[in-house]
């Protein structure tokens, strides 16, 4: 009788084990940083065993004061494929993760082109939320359509961001985008003042709108930029804003950009920016 497969959280000593995995990816960064996921509170790494052999791996990250958990790091061993092994290890960490009093919101990131990802999430329970264009400006010679306008003003006073944030009314994104490929719902717990303190915000002469613009590093150095409105190119001296604080911060490669669908659309031109398959958020609160 074939046995049952079981989940359990990794230790250290599950490194072997998970080297010893047929994944197709080269260089796995989850290989490389294994210790460091190991011994984060942030962070937990799960597997799915049939007796020895780990069959696929899977995780999630803490954000927020611990109230949003974000599911990744999925990766399977080819030759187990094709047999429900992602389901299988992802609903026991989601029960996991629903009786940790601490966590309120459990969600997933992926390609919005990953449909076996994406029915994997479905038959979990985790609804569907907005499409996302990751783009990273790095060619702004080639930026065309914008309007100019001078740089916006910068804010340096911690309580005037917070209440730039607590002032929004609509978010265009339809969530906030904490770090690159790291996306959440609008929340207040994401927004604390260490946080708030390491942002540099800007706010539009008129006081309109506002920009958000962190240093986040995702192999690469990022100015991750975070507007919540679809006016890009028509509000004036928003790209000389985003390319002023890249000015100031010489060693980023590029502004990122996270468009919604909408947004995106507006876009007369993309030769100025990398552009990215788009991805889908998914989320539930308990």
């Amino acid at each position: 009788m074939e046995q049952v497969a079981q989940v359990r959280m990794l230790t250290i000593d599950d490194l072997p084990l998970l080297q010893a995995m047929d994944t197709g990816i080269e260089d796995d960064y989850v290989v490389r940083i294994f210790d460091r996921l190991i011994d984060s509170d942030s962070h937990e790494l799960f597997g799915l065993f049939h007796e020895d052999q780990m069959m696929a791996v899977a995780g999630y990250s803490l954000f927020g004061q611990n109230k949003f958990a974000m599911l990744g790091r999925l990766r399977s061993d080819r030759r187990y494929q094709q047999r429900g092994h992602a389901t299988k290890l992802l609903q026991p960490i989601i029960d996991h993760l629903r009786e940790r009093p601490d966590v309120g919101w459990i969600g997933a990131n992926t390609h919005l082109g990953n449909i076996p990802a994406r029915r994997v999430l479905q038959k979990l329970g985790i609804d569907q939320g907005p499409v996302i264009h990751y783009l990273t400006l790095n060619q702004p010679d080639k930026l065309v359509g914008q309007t100019p306008g001078p740089v916006w003003t910068e804010v340096e006073d911690l309580n005037k961001k917070h209440e730039l944030l607590n002032s929004l009314e609509s978010n265009a994104l339809g969530m906030f985008p904490y770090e690159c490929y790291y996306p959440f719902p609008y929340d207040d717990a994401l927004f604390t003042d260490e946080y708030i303190a390491d942002s540099t915000f800007y706010v539009s002469p008129d006081e309109s709108r506002f920009v958000v613009i962190k240093n986040d590093t995702k192999k690469y150095d990022y100015s991750h930029v975070k507007y919540f409105w679809n006016d890009h190119y028509t509000q004036p001296g928003f790209f000389e804003t985003l390319l002023d604080h890249w000015n100031k911060n010489p060693e980023n490669v590029g502004c990122w950009i996270d468009f919604s669908a909408e947004g995106f659309k507006h876009i007369p031109d993309l030769s100025a920016y990398d552009v990215q398959e788009p991805w889908i958020l998914y989320g539930i609160w308990k």
